[in-house]
């Protein structure tokens, strides 16, 4: 089982906000995103909630979907926060940057290419690929299995990890058993304290 903590705390891609660009709401009062708001179409039907808001990018959670829009996509009116889109126009524009992407990042799996942390910390690097799987050269010299699934790109198309370089490596760690050399095999998860934990190797 030591190969299996890791996996807690890496974010599945396909739930992780995509960057969408929001058609512009017209001229109303400023807003100020805060978590668990409510946003709202132009027609006052709802979209979503925000769920996060962080380095002046707000994800707006759909149900299905999350999509990370700039702070000036947002307007206040009457119902609340508003945005230029309704539910199933921000989900189709997630679905279409999802498909880009996934085009570039089938393409991005090449040996020596650099993994980094969500955070931007340069983890290690691309040992080989075999099928669905990545091997990661990391830096404390051990080599970490990943499935290709857990990777998104970052917006200098570096592959990137869904998890802070911190967090990353406290993972690695507990799933050595404390032993940094040891390899780590990753599984995807929605959050730190997702209860899934695959069986170990």
């Amino acid at each position: 089982m030591k190969k299996s903590l890791i996996a807690a705390a890496i974010a599945a891609a396909t739930l992780s906000p995509v960057t969408v660009m929001a058609q512009g709401t017209a001229a109303a009062a400023t807003a100020a995103p805060t978590v668990g708001a409510k946003v709202y179409a132009p027609d006052g039907s709802e979209v979503g909630t925000v769920e996060a808001v962080q380095n002046g990018v707000v994800t707006v959670n759909t149900g299905t979907a999350r999509a990370g829009l700039p702070g000036t996509a947002f307007a206040m009116r009457e119902k609340g926060l508003t945005i230029g889109m309704n539910k199933a126009d921000l989900e189709a524009a997630v679905n279409g940057a999802k498909a880009e992407s996934s085009a570039e990042l089938a393409t991005a799996f090449v040996a020596d290419k650099p993994i980094k942390s969500s955070d931007g910390v340069v983890l290690g690097t691309v040992s080989k690929v075999e099928g669905d799987d990545v091997f990661v050269a990391l830096n404390n010299g051990s080599v970490a299995q990943l499935k290709k699934s857990y990777f998104g790109l970052g917006a200098d198309k570096s592959l990137t990890l869904g998890m802070t370089s911190t967090a990353f490596n406290s993972q690695l760690q507990a799933s050595a058993g404390g032993q940094p050399g040891a390899d780590a095999q990753a599984a995807p998860s929605a959050t730190a304290a997702a209860g899934e934990t695959p069986s170990g190797q």
